[in-house]
């Protein structure tokens, strides 16, 4: 018999106001990718670290190892998305945001930009690509600065700080969009409110990761995208990927037995604070602008990464009738939790998805 993968796929990074730091628990169980004996057949793996997590692959492939091509992808997608550093000699994210006139970036950029607009349009803006000052506005405020070593975590008083300047920042955001001009390969951005992708650079790089494999007729593969974007190919036989979810009371729940399919998870667990009683996440609602959502937890599964990585947010914010709309539309399958307790309660699940829980 060919082993199977058994796979938690959260990642929990919480803040300890009271140890001052913050740690970060990934719970990833050990798996074989195998060829059951298959001839001139070689197992290949690699990771690297980007988008703040490990992005890592492990497939089995009779051809020569494509390992390289990936790992190329998902570093130049790393800096040309990233919205707050510049590089020397890079059209990055940020040389777009710090400028109103056209911008020439480089092909990859552009296709991300451009997927960015569609599936703001498709998730009716609940995936907003514009929010980049709000997005870092509260990431400072509730998990400090990157190079802050000192801070204690959030108060009452930097929380309120922090919404008084929400108002004026979502009327930039209503006033930002982009110019796209695919002959000229150019991004102009229109107003002033900052692109940020980091809701979507997962799971656009997973799906651009499955096409190289795919195109190198790779069929038995595993991508993990940080934990919340995963790629799944065949195993040997045919066999199935068990997938289980994190903060489940308890080990027999949110099982899944899936295959030659996509998920993108989306959950307040991974980073969130709670001040008086309010738990603050990492999740921000572009209609509010606050980091507050009444759902803990969506699961998608479908066949495009990069839009599940932008719904399955949209999801949280919008709730379960608008999820059951979007996923008969855009053809995927969801399952969506409230917390209970510190653990998740199943609030609405797809009929499909429903059938492959085990």
């Amino acid at each position: 018999m060919c082993p199977f993968l058994s796979l938690v796929v959260m990642v929990a990074l919480n803040y300890d106001i009271a140890m001052k730091k913050r740690f970060g628990l990934v719970f990833l169980t050990p798996f074989i990718l195998a060829s059951c004996g298959v001839a001139k057949e070689s197992t290949y793996s690699s990771s690297t670290l980007v988008y703040g997590s490990f992005f890592s692959w492990k497939y089995v492939a009779s051809k020569d190892d494509c390992s390289k091509d990936i790992y190329d992808l998902v570093n130049k997608l790393n800096y040309l998305a990233d919205p707050y550093n510049e590089y020397m000699g890079s059209s990055n994210l940020y040389r777009v945001n710090h400028t109103h006139d056209e911008v020439t970036v480089d092909a990859d950029l552009f296709d991300l930009v451009k997927t960015a607009v569609d599936l703001y349009e498709k998730t009716e803006g609940n995936f907003n690509p514009y929010m980049g000052k709000i997005t870092s506005l509260w990431k400072t405020t509730l998990f400090g600065a990157a190079d802050d070593l000192l801070f204690e975590g959030p108060s009452v008083s930097s929380i309120e700080d922090a919404k008084a300047l929400i108002p004026a920042l979502l009327e930039e955001v209503k006033g930002t969009s982009v110019e796209l001009d695919e002959t000229k390969q150019t991004i102009k951005r229109i107003g002033d409110g900052y692109i940020d992708l980091g809701g979507l650079t997962k799971g656009y790089s997973v799906e651009r990761a499955e096409l190289i494999l795919e195109g190198n007729d790779v069929k038995q593969y595993l991508i993990n995208g940080g934990q919340s974007s995963l790629g799944l190919g065949q195993l040997a036989d045919n066999g199935k990927f068990k997938i289980s979810l994190m903060y489940s009371e308890t080990e027999s729940e949110n099982r899944f037995s899936l295959g030659e399919i996509d998920t993108s998870t989306s959950a307040v667990y991974e980073q969130f604070v709670t001040v008086e009683d309010v738990t603050y996440s990492h999740i921000i609602n572009p209609h509010t602008g606050m980091p507050l959502t009444d759902y803990s937890m969506a699961f998608l599964v479908g066949e495009d990464s990069a839009l599940l990585d932008a719904f399955s947010t949209s999801c949280m914010i919008a709730g379960p009738e608008k999820s059951e709309e979007w996923a008969k539309k855009y053809n995927f399958t969801y399952s969506l939790y409230k917390d209970e307790g510190g653990y998740t309660k199943l609030v609405a699940e797809s009929e499909e998805l429903s059938k492959v829980r085990i």
